[in-house]
């Protein structure tokens, strides 16, 4: 309720008024008139059913009028919802940027299940799906069109979940299908013979999906590596986090953990993305995508000067449809009282 204190008012207003009315009946009142050989009436049952009658019907417009009173006090102090809106959703590009090597199987599939959950959240913002091995493909290109977001990300949690290697040694078995699907979602990720995850290319190749570059929004790459680079990379990480830098693109790494290469993974991939304004996210957890996608609203409608606004929605119906109601009551009762 926006205006309490109008409905505060109205209802001592009301209060007053029936306290007046009260007292001037009880000054006004006046000693009854005796009328000759009518005691005889209280015996007939007519009778006796109309007084019942009307003292049942001053109650209830007593009791309609002060339920009118309250109705109308609330309605009069402005129902409503408030929530707060960032304006300018619209204009950030966010670029889920996964490494699909083998060893990341388990966290891409997580990574894309709780990213397709959080899109109905999504208030205009642009995505775009970007995976790569020893090369990259773009899954789909940056897009508000939610239901395709939606369906791509689903498909593609289903298409990684998928163990190459347990599959490659005979510890894992998949039907056909599900070995047709991971593979048609990989095709393009392997353009490079006995090489894998190539990291530093990946990353260079994500920072090229953003358009509009004459326009002032915000853009956010959301980096998901393990930094195990098996093969010879074009550009180093620190060159490829210095591309993305230029671009005015803040990364947001998310490092699951490494098989091999231990501490020196980590090491380079925080050093490369902190350098550069990004944040680091180490965890399993899947819950650190919800995080991140926190950090991009705050951080970068902070940066882009958005101001924040206090939406009111207003919902009279219900005490609207009470005082309606109420009213007709009111007269319906007078009438029938007359």
């Amino acid at each position: 309720m926006i205006f309490w204190w109008v409905t505060a008012l109205l209802l001592l207003a009301g209060l007053a008024v029936w306290a007046i009315t009260f007292w001037n009946r009880r000054a006004m009142r006046k000693s009854p008139v005796l009328v000759a050989n009518s005691s005889y009436m209280d015996r007939i049952p007519s009778f006796l059913r109309a007084q019942r009658t009307a003292r049942a019907v001053r109650v209830l417009q007593v009791g309609i009028a002060v339920l009118g009173v309250i109705a109308a006090s609330v309605l009069s102090g402005r129902i409503a919802t408030e929530h707060i809106e960032t304006p300018d959703f619209a204009s950030r590009d966010i670029v889920l940027c996964l490494d699909v090597s083998g060893s990341m199987y388990e966290y891409d599939t997580e990574i894309l299940q709780t990213f397709a959950e959080m899109v109905d959240g999504f208030e205009g913002e642009r995505v775009a799906l970007s995976i790569f091995n020893s090369t990259s493909r773009t899954v789909f290109p940056l897009t508000n069109d939610y239901d395709l977001i939606h369906r791509e990300l689903s498909e593609g949690a289903e298409a990684i979940d998928f163990d190459e290697f347990g599959y490659r040694l005979g510890t894992r078995d998949y039907d056909d299908d599900k070995v047709s699907k991971y593979v048609e979602f990989v095709e393009g990720t392997r353009g490079i013979p006995d090489e894998a995850s190539i990291v530093p290319d990946g990353l260079a190749s994500c920072g090229q999906l953003f358009d509009r570059a004459e326009e002032d929004r915000s853009r956010s790459i959301i980096f998901a590596t393990d930094n195990e680079v098996n093969g010879t990379p074009i550009f180093t990480l620190e060159e490829a986090a210095d591309s993305v830098a230029r671009r005015d693109i803040t990364l947001y790494t998310f490092f699951p953990g490494a098989y091999e290469c231990g501490t020196d993974c980590l090491t380079e991939l925080k050093t490369a993305t902190e350098d550069h304004d990004g944040v680091l996210y180490q965890s399993t957890d899947p819950d650190a995508i919800p995080s991140i996608i926190q950090e991009i609203q705050r951080t970068q409608a902070a940066a882009m000067g958005a101001t924040p606004t206090v939406v009111r929605t207003d919902h009279p119906g219900f005490a609207f449809v009470l005082t309606f109601l109420t009213l007709v009551g009111v007269i319906a009762l007078g009438w029938r009282a007359r």
